[in-house]
This record gives structure tokens, C-alpha cells and sequence, in this order.
């Protein structure tokens, strides 16, 4: 069975939430995947002004993290962009601070097997006053080892 259809079996995997500065999630990249954004309240998907959907990149880790006995320790990030100026501590929206962890990596993408590394710090300022200040993010990115090459593979 595929990835996909267990998440959607089994109601999908807990989320991390950042809920205090300084927040950190680190583990093993089982998938990722560009979804649309949905509406926090009605669950409607959502658009820009131009009509294209809102997108966002969602990075499902094994972490080390269990909150009970029954807790497989997978949890599910959702980067989205923005252009944000922090207000306190520093980072960027977590779609930015990801490519800037590839970058420093050197890698091209996010790939299943590899480190990722999320922390909440900063709060950026508010863009419209009924919007809550927007959460500032730095993350460090770490390839997968390449396989390792036994003597049988060479032939030998």
C-alpha cells in the first residue's frame, strides 16, 4: 500500500505544530509533496487573487518525538512561502528557510532518507491587523548517504 492511501486510511499523520519560540522538529524524510492550501476554519481550498491555487510543501519525518506508547513518532510539517521582516529573533517562511538549507547543502531538492531540521526562530511582523504575526523559521538540510558499494556489486 502506498504512503498516500495509509495517510488517508489511517486519518494521516500528527502534525508539528511550533507553538513556542525556539520550537525544534528534526527526523527522517519519509515523503514530501506540494499540496494546496485549505481554509484553517472551513477546510475550502484556497487561491490568489489571479485564481491559481495556494500551494504549500508538506515534509512528513520520523522523529524521535512520542507523546504515548501508541505514537509511531511520524509528524508532518507544511512550509508556505511569504516575504516576511522579523520583529523578534530572525529566520523566513519555513518554504524559504527550507531552500535556503538545501542551498547550503548543495542538494537540488528534498529527498526521502535524508536530515531535516526545523526550528521556529523568529516572529515576523504583522502584514494586516486581524492576521496573527507570522512564524520565522530556520532549517538545516542533510542528504541521505549514498548506498554503500559491496565487493559482490563490483563483481569481484
Amino acid at each position: 500500500m502506498s504512503n498516500e492511501v495509509e495517510e488517508f486510511l489511517s486519518g494521516g499523520s500528527k502534525s508539528f505544530k511550533f507553538e513556542d519560540l525556539n520550537d525544534v522538529v528534526e527526523g527522517v524524510i519519509e515523503s514530501v509533496a506540494v499540496r494546496q492550501q485549505t481554509n484553517v476554519e472551513t477546510g475550502e481550498p484556497l487561491f490568489w487573487t489571479d485564481g491559481q491555487p495556494k500551494k504549500q510543501l508538506v515534509v512528513t519525518l520520523q522523529t524521535d518525538i512520542r507523546d504515548s506508547d501508541d505514537d509511531d513518532g511520524i509528524r508532518t510539517i507544511y512550509a508556505k512561502g511569504g516575504n516576511y521582516q522579523a520583529k523578534t529573533g530572525s529566520g523566513k517562511s519555513m518554504k524559504d528557510a527550507i531552500v535556503d538549507a538545501l542551498k547550503q547543502a548543495k542538494a537540488k531538492n528534498l529527498e526521502v532518507g535524508a536530515r531535516l531540521k526545523v526550528g521556529y526562530t523568529g516572529i515576523g511582523q504583522k502584514t494586516k491587523a486581524a492576521y496573527s504575526a507570522p512564524k520565522l523559521y530556520t532549517a538545516k538540510y542533510t542528504a541521505p548517504a549514498p548506498p554503500a558499494v559491496s565487493e559482490d556489486d563490483l563483481g569481484f
